[in-house]
Parts: C-alpha cells; sequence; structure tokens
C-alpha cells in the first residue's frame, strides 16, 4: 500500500545492480521492443500500446512497459511464469528488476519473472501533475493532491487498478502464457486481487505479501492498534531494554508536549520542518512500516530522551523518517530508472480507495462530512496519539483525496468473483502499515488462502535479512502449498536502542 514516495523491500544486499544483457521478446515485432532493456542478463524487453481508458477510446492510447526474464534451465520449458508488483501505488516494477531476480533466484531456476511497469510510470508513458516538492504541512498535501488531480483533468480517469490490471494480462496475452502466479507487495496486493477478480481463468496461485482488503479502514484504526501491538512485542523480545506499556505512556505524553510546543529541525536537503504529535505519529508508523529495524529500534529511547529535554535522536528519527507536520509523504528515493511516480499514486489512490465523504459532493460538503466523521469517533481508539495526529499522519488515510476532483467509486472486488486458487498472505508482526490484522480480512476475501505471520520483521516481510520468507513463498508458487516454515524462528529480533 504505502509509502507514498518510497519503497521498501528486499534487503540492501539484493540492491545491487547488475550488469545486464538484451535480447529481443519473441514475435513482438508489433510490440515496440527496445533497444536497452532492465540491469538483468538476459532479460527481454518490449512495449504495448493499449488505451488508455477502455471503455472511451476517445481519450487515446498509452504505451505499456515490460520485462521478462527467463527460467535457467534451458534444457526444458518453463513450469511456469510469476509476476511481481512491489506497491506504492506508483512503484516501479521495471526498477525492481535485479532485486526480484536475487531474492526469486531459486524460483528463476524453471519459472520465467515477467515484470509490468504500470502506467503512469517509468517508461510506461511517465505521468506528470506538477507536484513538484512536498508540501510542510498535512493541508499543503491535501491541497497539493487535489491540483494534481485538476492538472490530470479527463487523463486521470486511465490511472485505475482495473487499467493497470487489464495491462498485465494484455503482455501476458501477448506472450502468449495461459496462466500467472500472482505476487503482489504492498499495494501490489491490491492490483492482484484486482486482476485475479477481472482475470480468474489467468491466475494459477497468489502470494500477498503485507496485505490488506479492498474495503480497508480509512480511519487506520487498524494500524493505531498495530502500532502499539508493534512497540509491545518489540519490548516483549528486547531482553529487559523496555518495557511496552511505559513506551506507549511515554509517547503519550511525549504527542501531547509536541502539540502545543513543536521541535524544530532542519532536513538532510536543508527545508526546515517542525516535529509535532502528527510528525511524531508519522516516526511511530514509519518505524515498522519503513521495514527498517534501526528505526524502530531507536524508539524508545528517542522517546525517552525527548521527554527529558534531549531531542536530539527525535530529530534523528525525524531525518530518517522525514515526516511533515500534518503529512508523511516524501519524496522518492534518486535512481537512475524512476522508482516512484508521485502523479500515478495519487490518481489511482484517488481513484480507488473508499472516501469518509459522499464523492458526489463540492469539496466544502466533503470537508464537512469528513471533519464530523472524524469528531465522531472515540479518542482511545488512536491511543497513545489523538485522533487528529493519527489520520493526518498516514499519507494514503485521512482526507488525503477530499480535493480529488473524481465524482465515480471504481468497480471493487467481490468474493464470488476471485479465483478459487491456492493464496498466501504474508505478513510481518512488526507491521503497523499492513498489520496481521487486515492481512487475514484480505485472506478471507478467498477461498482457500493460508495466512502466515512472520516473527520480528515489518512491511513486505521479503525485506528480512535471512531470505526465508522469500523462500517460502518461491516454495508456494512451485509447489502450491505453504511448505517448511523453521527458519523463521532464525530471524533476529530487532535491537532496541538503550543509550546514545
Amino acid at each position: 500500500m504505502r509509502k507514498i514516495l518510497r519503497r521498501i523491500g528486499v534487503p540492501a544486499a539484493v540492491c545491487a545492480v547488475v550488469a545486464g544483457g538484451v535480447a529481443a521478446v519473441p514475435g513482438a515485432a508489433d510490440a515496440g521492443v527496445r533497444d536497452d532493456c532492465v540491469a538483468v542478463p538476459g532479460a527481454e524487453c518490449g512495449t504495448l500500446r493499449v488505451p488508455l481508458v477502455r471503455s472511451r477510446p476517445e481519450l487515446g492510447r498509452t504505451t505499456v512497459a515490460y520485462a521478462v526474464i527467463r527460467h535457467r534451465d534451458t534444457s526444458r520449458p518453463a513450469k511456469g511464469t510469476f509476476t511481481v508488483n512491489p506497491g506504492g501505488p506508483g512503484d516501479s516494477a521495471l526498477a525492481y528488476a535485479p532485486m526480484y531476480a536475487q531474492a526469486f533466484a531459486g524460483l528463476l531456476r524453471d519459472h520465467d519473472l515477467l515484470l509490468v511497469e504500470p502506467r503512469g510510470v517509468g517508461r510506461s508513458d511517465s505521468l506528470d501533475c506538477g507536484f513538484g516538492g512536498m508540501p510542510a504541512t498535512r493541508d499543503g498535501f491535501v491541497r497539493a493532491i487535489g491540483a494534481c488531480g485538476t492538472a490530470l483533468g479527463a487523463r486521470a480517469d486511465g490511472y485505475t487498478s482495473a487499467e493497470t490490471a487489464d495491462d498485465i494480462d494484455a503482455v501476458r496475452a501477448r506472450l502468449g502464457v495461459d496462466r500467472l502466479d500472482l505476487l503482489g507487495e504492498s499495494y501490489g496486493t491490491y492490483l492482484m486481487t484486482v486482476y485475479a477478480q477481472r482475470h480468474p481463468k489467468r491466475v494459477r496461485s497468489i502470494v500477498l505479501s503485507s496485505a490488506y482488503p479492498i474495503g480497508f479502514d480509512m480511519w487506520a484504526r487498524p494500524n493505531a492498534r498495530a502500532a502499539r501491538r508493534t512497540i509491545g512485542l518489540l519490548c516483549e523480545r528486547s531482553g529487559g531494554a523496555c518495557d511496552g506499556r511505559a513506551v506507549l505512556r511515554d509517547i503519550d505524553r511525549l504527542s501531547d508536549r509536541l502539540a502545543e510546543r513543536p521541535v524544530p529541525y532542519t532536513t538532510p536537503d536543508g527545508a526546515r520542518r517542525v516535529v509535532d504529535d502528527t510528525a511524531l505519529a508519522a516516526i511511530v508508523y514509519s518505524g515498522g512500516t519503513e521495514g527498517s529495524a534501526e528505526t524502530i529500534g531507536n524508539l524508545p529511547y528517542a522517546v525517552g530522551a525527548a521527554l527529558r529535554g534531549d531531542n536530539a535522536p527525535l530529530v534523528e528519527a525525524a531525518r530518517e523518517a522525514e515526516p511533515m507536520s500534518g503529512s508523511s509523504a516524501r519524496r522518492a528515493p534518486g535512481a537512475e530508472e524512476e522508482r516512484f511516480n508521485t502523479a500515478h499514486a495519487a490518481a489511482v489512490m484517488c481513484n480507488d480507495y473508499p472516501t469518509l465523504w459522499d464523492r458526489a459532493a463540492p469539496v466544502g460538503t466533503r470537508l464537512r462530512q469528513y471533519a464530523a466523521g472524524r469528531a465522531a469517533l472515540p479518542d482511545e481508539e488512536f491511543w497513545p496519539f489523538g485522533k487528529t495526529a493519527w489520520t493526518s499522519a498516514i499519507e494514503d488515510r485521512g482526507n488525503t483525496c477530499v480535493r480529488w476532483p473524481g465524482r465515480t467509486p471504481a468497480t471493487r472486488p467481490v468474493r464470488d468473483r476471485l479465483p478459487d486458487v491456492p493464496v498466501l498472505v504474508v505478513s510481518g508482526d512488526l507491521d503497523p502499515n499492513t498489520p496481521t490484522e487486515e492481512g487475514r480480512l484480505a485472506a478471507r476475501q478467498f477461498r482457500r488462502a493460508s495466512v502466515l505471520e512472520v516473527p520480528n520483521t515489518g512491511h513486505v516481510a521479503e525485506g528480512e535479512p535471512t531470505g526465508c520468507v522469500a523462500g517460502i513463498e518461491s516454495a508456494f508458487l512451485r509447489d502450491l502449498e505453504v511448505g517448511d516454515t523453521a527458519c523463521l524462528a532464525k530471524i533476529p529480533p530487532v535491537e532496541v536502542r538503550t543509550a546514545a
């Protein structure tokens, strides 16, 4: 799902770029084959032209880029083809080709890997809405999202999960692949569920990593519960370095203090920001969301130090997470290949996700509906944060899309149209972004789904350092059953910082 302007997942060791060669996609003479490709040896790349909105041909066409990484055992045909989406929305599948090629090297012995670049991202006609630098406040962020939608105009209707799912199927058909094994990460779990609904006969199996259901809670109440659980588990496994309940009480005290007296600081690129109660909520949320053991492990110390008058560790955490007062949205990491597209992310979220107001209403009415809805929520559901701080800290929840000009909600998948295939849902037990609670709801959308909770791991569990999770997922995609999971016990607990 999240992060906007951020991508997490595979360990740093997997991120090394692999020098690559180029080959043409067989039979793709009309598919716009490129003379360059992703940084994986022997990868095959191409493009297709597809309608921007399939039901409205007058809006023209757009380009969809893709890459195929062939199985290594060339003595026999591939046993299958698996396709991965890294989430976001707005993340580039092609930019992470080297990571996936290494993380799933075992599966690539006898399976092909298909990566389809989401429309509006990278080589798939990169979308621009003039978003520019990130605003300093939640209100500025919400206004920028609305302005993005206005700038896109009618083109915004082309950027939905349904259209992207149909793009994946168009590439599948072009390559002559009968069925796909789907692997979605974060928002990719939403996208792959949409694909499974729209093309059920083309699905062999599904892995949903860091999953959430189609009808998720836009108030982020499960995420608040998960944040409390994350801190509890962190301290429980810390060998006495912290007490979870005490840390939560400290966060409560610090949140109240920061609401009255925000702490100013300067980001690494020189921007002036403050840590207020919303920014603190974003730091706690992103500690597990970013899959950063160091960030979440530093949290108890940073909170305690701030209460003692030493704000340096808190500012250090803010510089790491780069929250904004009122918004945790952030810049994309630099890369030779575009890794994230803000306009695509905004359009997909605002077109597809549930809303807390009437989409058909004018903005003023929407704002009143949202404010009334939040006012009616019990404060205790968001403890140790205030409900305004928590709902403002997460960029794809709350009122992000309240100023988006779209009026018609997307068609959502329904259970009786989803395929009866094996499904594995994988959740990190330290993930407040897509917690196991939401993963179980995602699993209930399918008839044959297993849920695997990964210990000591945050968002996108393939990022854990041992390679265990990617191995379990690979075995599931190959054999259609959950095999040996004993390696989960070898994932080390997060180290909790106790001193400077």
